[in-house]
Parts: structure tokens; C-alpha cells; sequence
């Protein structure tokens, strides 16, 4: 969640608002451009067998601008991920200085970045390295990669002069005493990445990575940007274990290696594909089939919404699209009807966490880039698990309204007609829904191509049917660069967060601990799905997948699981996440959208969906084909 603060001085922030919009610009004609890139390769390649030269590199370049391109503007709206639970428990004079020693920290870790890829640009230029196929230099690319890193520093550097100017207008001396130490441990945290011999005592090496460890996890629950804190992390880690030298090379070569790889463009286009279906309102049409189909039900509307989200993840790969769209269009309904609200808003809470389930999922792709573990059969897995988790929480709520009608009332009857002409709306769905899924497993596209075809498809649909205006259309472009950039951002600072965690030994020291405790295989994934429960009580689920898979995964493979079958049960654990209190994202979503019901009122209302995630992970462990039945056909 944000955190409230005052606006910038408006000279600064307006000259560093227009450039973020020119560089959002360069990344929206760079999105448009990838997509019509996969477009042509995968029509040409099918129909006319016709293979058009380095798609995949041109993809991988363009990649690089819609990656960074809008950093600056997701940080000038305080949008890039953190943890800030302590953060709104602390009094203005320390939550103040705290937010502003994040940005500190920050700013360092970004200008450090920046600075390395301009170092890796000029041996680019020298070395006068060009692509493989189409013979591009490369150096141009890394060009714009450090000027757009240098424009978010000086964002970051501009919201913090605005926050210690709020400081200041405090008055308060314990809020620059804080300030002070922030400014001191900032200052030896950068010294010891600089200057690792500084280290005053002797550490030993598994000491020094578990206390890098402990540095993290503390930096992300003071407010400090997830991304960041694994950078600092990353930085000061590598450079006690190895040298300085080493730490800051990692990091810049890691920063072009990540923007640079065309395997990213799923995210930006599975992105954008779901925005264009929810702008155009199919979303819409999908409730209003599913209500006629269902709402005589005992508690219809909200068991239409749950199937609504169903159908909506088939093209949504995130739950706050499916908590928005479903929220603007069933909480009304709900209300009119007279439903319980802790019921209403917590079925379309926990209905829409769904969407990272049945592909394409987010998470799954996450987890894929993570393990290396093939991103289409995790998409496929997906999809028998999020089918049986809507059935459930379907079951769920008719008990439960049947047991007490109070909670919600039943809706109309439907004749068959009004059945049958809702039905008939959903069409765009289900052609998208084919061009994916049908594409992804029957192997004629790969999850990148089967996204590009997904996007021209709802835009093609979207103009046909006259749904989608020039605005929304832009609209979808902007919120698709921004959510890319927040996602791209963590996962280039895990990158180089996940080789300290190789070099530190660190994984091979928690194998060798959970080996003496002599667990068994089930008793070790009890343990890790437990401690999935406890840190989604404090953590988002995108950073909580990022800094857990990388120590569990291995655990789990020398236990002999499968690693899609892992990847299914930690993806349903973390989205257990979003409507687990304090942090769940879901519940804040869902709050901000009505002001009936506060957010305790739906955390309560929230627990009995628990049932619904604890029976779908214990029917998926006893048993192993709902999740492994459909990649095994692949």
C-alpha cells in the first residue's frame, strides 16, 4: 500500500513528469512493436512456413525499453513493491525518516546500477558486439537501459527531497535523530560494498551470508523497496564473500542479462491482453451469463462472480484485475440484493485469486523463470486446479448461505432464452480462451508467441465489436508498462539476489539441516506450505515466490517431488497471501471499493474461504494428476 506524502515541489517534479512520459512513450511504440513482431513470426511460420529472421532477438531488444521505460513513473506514484505494515504502525516523526532512508538506500542501489550498465555499454562499444542474426549493436540498447536507470534515480532523488522537506516541517528532533542513523547505516552499508576489507572483526562466510540474509528481510519490513533490499542485499553479499570488484560486475552484466531476455515478454503481453478484455467490458458479459446460469442459486451472485473470475483468469494472469473488474460489477448487484457484506466482499477477495491458477498466470511464469521449469506445462498444470478451486469455493459459499439465509438471498429464476442469449455474449472468452490455451497445448505457439497472438486477437475483437476507445486503448498500453516495470524490476535484483544465495552455500547448508532433522517427504512440504501461511501474513506473494523459491526449490527436488507439482502447491500458497491479514493486497483492493464494510469486516468474512485453499492443497497432495494429468499429455 502506499504511503501518504506530500507532493514535490512542482519545478522538479513537472521536468521530471514530462521526461517519464517521453520515456513511457519510447516503451509504449516498443510494446506495440513486439507485439506485431510475434504476430507476423507465428502467422508466417504457420501459414506460409516462412520464418522471420531474429524475431526472437528483436524481441529480446525491445524487451530492454519496455522492461525500464516507465521506472520513473511507477516510483513518481509511490507504485513499486514494498512491505509497509511497521511502517503505518510508526508515528509521522519515525515513519517520515524511515520512508525517506528507504529512498536513500534505494537511490544508491539504483545509481550503482546504472552506472555498471553504462561500464558493460562502453565494453559493448569496444568490443563492437553485435546480435547473432540481424548483426544490431547491442551498445544503443544498453544506452537507453542506463538512461532509463538514471531517470528513476532521479525520481527516486526528487520524492526524497520532497520527504525530507516533510521532515523538517515537523520540527521534531527525534525525527532527525532518526534521519541521522538511516544516513549512517546507509552510509556503512555502501562502504562495506565498496570497501569489504573495512569489516572491522573477522566474520566467517556462513555467518557473513546469514547475516546478509537477516539484512534483507529486515530492509523490506522497514518500508524499504523489495527490489532494492535484494539489491543492497545482493551488492554487500557478493562483495564480503568474494570482493567489490565482482559484486558490482554481477550486477550490471545481471541487469542487461534479465532486460534483455525475449523469455520476459510474456509478462508485458499476457499483461496487456487482460487489460484490453477488462477495458472492453467482456467481464461484464461473462458475470451476466453466470448469474442467469446460477443466481437462483443460495447465494447466486456471489457463486456468479467466483465462475466469473474463473473465466476471466483465462485471460487475466492477476488477481487485482479480477478483484477490480468483478468488484465494480457484483458489489452493487450484491448490495441491492441485500447480501451479508463480509460475504460479498470476501468471495470476490478470495474468488479472484484464481486468476493465478488457470493460465496464464503471473505466478507460474515467475516461478518458471525461477526454476527453469517449462512455463507452458506449469500453465496447463494450472488449469484443472483453478476449475476445481472455483467448483469448491462455489460448493462453499451454497452451504453456507443454505445453512444460514441470512447471509444472502436467492436471485431470480432465468428462462432457458435468457440463459442461451447471455451465453451468447461470452464468445470473445472463449476465442480468446482457445487462441491460448489451444495455442500453448498443442505446442503450435510458445507462451511468448501465444501472448502476442492474444493481444492482436482482444484487439482485433475489441474494434469489431466497438468496445474499446482510443483512451482505453492507451490506457491499457500505460498500465501495462507500469505493472511490467514493477515486476521486471524485482526480478532483476533477485537475479543477482539469487547467485549471492549460490555463492553464500546457503541452500546447501539448509539441505544439510533439514537432513538431520530427518523429515520425510510429506513432512517437509507440510513445513515449507506452513511457512508459505506465515509469510503471506507479512508479504505480498510476487516478492514472498522471489526470495523463498530459490532456498525451497532445491529442498523440494532432493525430496523427489515434481517440480510442476511444487510449483502448483507454492503458487496456491502464496496467493493464500493476498487475503491473509495484515497485508492482504486483495482486502485493500476490495475495501477501496465500497465503504460499507472496513477491512477487519472482510478479513473476518475472509476465514471461512480458508476451507476452500487448505482443501484444494490436500487434494492436489493426495492427488498428484489434477495438477499433472494435463502437462503430462504436452
Amino acid at each position: 500500500m502506499p504511503v501518504e506524502h506530500e507532493t514535490p515541489a512542482r519545478a522538479p517534479w513537472r521536468a521530471v513528469a514530462w521526461t517519464n512520459l517521453a520515456a513511457q512513450w519510447i516503451g509504449g511504440g516498443a510494446l506495440i512493436l513486439m507485439m506485431g513482431v510475434t504476430v507476423a513470426d507465428v502467422v508466417l511460420r504457420n501459414l506460409f512456413s516462412i520464418v522471420v529472421p531474429g524475431s526472437m532477438e528483436m524481441n529480446g531488444l525491445l524487451m530492454t525499453l519496455v522492461a525500464l521505460s516507465t521506472l520513473g513513473a511507477v516510483e513518481l506514484a509511490r507504485g513499486h513493491i514494498r512491505v509497509d505494515m511497521l511502517l503505518q504502525l510508526m508515528p509521522a516523526h519515525a515513519r517520515l525518516p524511515t520512508i525517506g532512508g528507504g529512498l536513500l538506500l534505494t537511490l544508491g542501489a539504483v545509481t550503482i546500477t546504472a552506472s555498471e550498465i553504462l561500464k558493460e555499454t562502453s565494453l559493448l562499444i569496444e568490443d563492437s558486439i553485435v546480435t547473432g542474426v540481424l548483426k544490431v549493436p547491442e551498445w544503443p540498447f544498453a544506452l537507453i537501459a542506463a538512461i532509463f536507470m538514471l531517470l528513476f534515480a532521479v525520481t527516486l532523488l526528487v520524492n526524497l527531497i520532497a520527504t525530507l522537506k516533510d521532515v523538517g516541517a515537523l520540527r521534531k528532533p527525534q525525527a532527525v535523530i532518526i534521519g541521522l542513523a538511516w544516513l549512517l547505516a546507509a552510509a556503512a552499508i555502501f562502504c562495506l560494498i565498496l570497501f569489504p576489507q573495512a569489516l572491522p572483526f573477522d566474520m566467517p562466510r556462513e555467518m557473513r551470508g546469514a547475516l546478509c540474509i537477516a539484512l534483507c528481510f529486515i530492509l523490506i519490513f522497514l518500508g524499504v523497496h523489495v527490489a532494492a533490499a535484494m539489491a543492497i542485499t545482493a551488492l554487500i553479499g557478493i562483495s564480503l564473500l568474494i570482493g567489490a570488484n565482482a559484486s558490482l560486475t554481477s550486477l550490471g552484466t545481471t541487469a542487461l542479462d534479465v532486460v534483455g531476455d525475449q523469455t520476459w515478454s510474456v509478462i508485458p503481453l499476457f499483461t496487456w491482453m487482460g487489460l484490453i478484455v477488462v477495458a472492453s467490458g467482456f467481464a461484464e458479459d461473462l458475470y451476466r451469463a453466470a448469474y442467469r446460469w446460477i443466481g437462483h442459486l443460495p447465494g447466486g451472485l456471489a457463486s456468479a462472480s467466483t465462475v466469473s473470475c474463473a473465466g476471466l483468469s483465462s485471460i487475466v494472469g492477476d488477481t487485482l484485475s479480477g478483484v477490480y473488474a468483478m468488484g465494480s460489477i457484483a458489489l452493487p448487484q450484491m448490495k441491492s440484493y441485500g447480501y451479508d457484506m463480509k460475504l460479498a466482499t470476501a468471495s470476490i477477495a478470495c474468488a479472484a485469486t484464481i486468476g493465478v491458477m488457470i493460465p496464464p498466470s503471473l505466478a507460474f511464469i515467475v516461478y518458471g523463470m525461477i526454476t527453469e521449469v517449462s512455463i507452458g506445462k506449469l500453465f496447463m498444470a494450472g488449469v484443472l486446479p483453478g476449475i476445481l478451486f472455483a467448483v469448491i469455493l462455489v460448493l462453499l459459499i451454497t452451504v453456507r448461505t443454505w445453512l444460514n439465509p441470512a447471509l444472502a438471498p436467492r436471485g431470480e429464476v432465468s428462462s432457458w432464452r435468457e440463459r442461451l442469449e447471455a451465453s451468447s455474449g461470452v464468445w470473445p472468452v472463449l476465442v480468446l480462451m482457445l487462441l491460448v490455451l489451444g495455442g500453448i497445448y498443442t505446442g503450435i505457439v510458445t507462451p511468448n508467441e501465444a501472448g502476442g497472438i492474444g493481444v492482436a486477437g482482444a484487439l482485433l475483437i475489441s474494434v469489431l465489436t466497438r468496445r474499446l476507445t482510443w483512451r482505453a486503448f492507451w490506457q491499457s498500453i500505460e498500465q501495462t508498462l507500469r505493472l511490467t516495470a514493477g515486476i521486471i524490476l524485482i526480478f532483476l535484483f533477485a537475479t543477482a539476489f539469487s547467485r549471492f544465495i549460490a555463492i553464500s552455500g546457503l541452500t546447501q547448508q539448509i539441505a544439510g539441516l533439514v537432513a538431520g532433522l530427518k523429515l520425510t517427504p510429506y513432512e517437509l512440504i507440510g513445513a515449507i506450505l506452513l511457512f508459505y501461511v506465515i509469510i503471506g501474513m507479512f508479504m505480498n506473494a510476487l516478492p514472498a515466490l522471489v526470495l523463498t523459491v530459490p532456498l525451497f526449490y532445491p529442498l523440494a527436488m532432493s525430496a523427489g517431488f515434481d517440480p510442476v507439482w511444487f510449483g502448483v502447491l507454492v503458487v496456491i500458497m502464496v496467493e493464500l497471501g493476498v487475503v491473509t491479514p495484515p497485508i492482504g493486497v486483495n482486502v485493500f483492493a476490495i475495501a477501496s471499493m465500497t465503504s460499507d464494510v472496513s477491512m477487519y469486516e472482510i478479513f473476518r468474512g475472509v476465514f471461512p474461504f480458508w476451507i476452500a485453499y487448505f482443501a484444494l492443497v490436500l487434494l492436489i497432495i493426495v492427488f498428484p494428476q489434477i495438477a499433472l494429468f494435463l502437462p503430462s499429455l504436452m
